[in-house]
């Protein structure tokens, strides 16, 4: 079996708003769908991040890919990534960040040709469902409520969250408003939402070291689950977890460098930027070889990274908790058929061949923001 045709198509679909004007820092979900056909008349589906991933597969990748056995992964992978970049060129992660929807693809082509779902082929399933988190957005800082009603505002927008996924998680953005209005929020989300669920926060790095301090000891009497990316130094990050005792985590891929701070407890990354599913696996591999939790961070997904992160929930132990996901926050997820909705907090993904999904291809046509070359 032989590669014949590689076509990626970047698409900006919608994003969709739940009653609160949120502040997602964007209007829509920019993607890059890849179509691999082969000889066999066997065709996959891939998808990863950014527009501009369109133009590296189609113009550089393709190119290297094509005549290739669909199955040789990383016979694939070397011809198209640097496995051993230079720190001093982070550019060439625009190639593996590329590749990774070609990635899926092949797993796709993979399932297909075995007949057998992708998770079958991950090993099987250790688990019936995918787990995920209900996930939120602060107010838009422009959408004219007062910070004393941000707190209440937010505590609505997750117990509906929580209700409509049935997640026993709820995890949101905080250092976008000020540290009173973050603490007033995470007590009016505990008392919205009792002790049943967990509250996780993520602050992208957007503290201080004394502002994450007032802040923790600010909401200590909710409980918080975890802390991720408090402030811009893993030695910051540790000390706070030393010091206050609640779980940190972080999006550093670095392990050696993780391993230094041992009072991490979880490290978070996505498909995107490990290339896809393989080298996802090979990140999550040496983060439990550290002693540390895994669990994956959403990019915006649409259907058929999606069907990737819940074929990976079913079947990888490393996986600690569940992902991040925000499908029900897209206006539209480009695969036939009905979404792949969270409920009751967890997916299952069907028992079919492959990542389980079929483009759509009006919709393909409808958000493309350049004809496929």
């Amino acid at each position: 079996m032989k590669i014949t045709a590689i076509r990626a198509t970047d698409v900006a679909v919608p994003v969709r708003h739940r009653r609160l004007r949120q502040w997602y820092q964007r209007t829509h979900a920019k993607r890059t769908i890849v179509e691999v056909e082969t000889d066999a008349g066997i065709a996959g589906v891939g998808e990863t991040r950014g527009r501009w991933s369109a133009m590296t597969i189609n113009e550089r990748l393709r190119p290297k890919l094509v005549g290739l056995d669909p199955l040789g992964r990383a016979a694939a992978r070397a011809r198209c990534v640097d496995e051993h970049p230079d720190f001093g060129y982070p550019e060439d992660a625009a190639d593996l960040i590329a590749f990774a929807g070609i990635e899926l693809a092949l797993w796709d082509i993979a399932g297909k040709a075995a007949g057998l779902p992708v998770y079958d082929l991950l090993g099987g399933k250790l688990r019936d469902a995918a787990a995920f988190a209900a996930y939120g957005y602060p107010v838009d800082p422009d959408s004219g409520a007062a910070e004393s009603r941000i707190p209440a505002l937010l505590a609505d927008m997750a117990a509906e969250a929580v209700a409509e996924s049935g997640a026993t998680l709820f995890e949101f953005k905080i250092a976008r408003h000020s540290v009173d209005v973050d603490i007033a929020t995470v007590r009016a989300m505990r008392a919205a939402l009792g002790p049943g669920v967990a509250i996780h926060v993520d602050a992208n790095m957007g503290y201080g070291d004394d502002e994450a301090r007032r802040f923790l000891a600010g909401v200590a009497p909710a409980g918080l689950g975890n802390f991720e990316e408090p402030v811009p130094s893993l030695a910051g990050i540790e000390a706070l977890r030393r010091e206050f005792g609640v779980p940190v985590s972080t999006h550093c891929i670095l392990i050696e460098a993780v391993a230094r701070f041992p009072a991490i407890d979880a490290v978070v990354s996505d498909l995107p930027l490990q290339g896809g599913i393989d080298g996802t696996r090979a990140l999550m591999r040496a983060v439990a070889a550290a002693g540390r939790g895994f669990w994956l961070r959403s990019t915006w997904e649409l259907g058929i990274s999606w069907a990737a992160m819940c074929h990976l929930g079913v079947a990888c132990h490393e996986i600690t908790r569940g992902a991040q996901g925000l499908i029900d926050l897209v206006g539209d997820d480009l695969v036939l058929g009905d979404p792949w909705s969270v409920r009751n907090g967890s997916v299952v993904p069907p028992a079919k061949p492959g990542l389980g999904v079929e483009l759509d291809r009006v919709a393909l046509a409808r958000y493309a923001t350049r004809p496929a070359a």
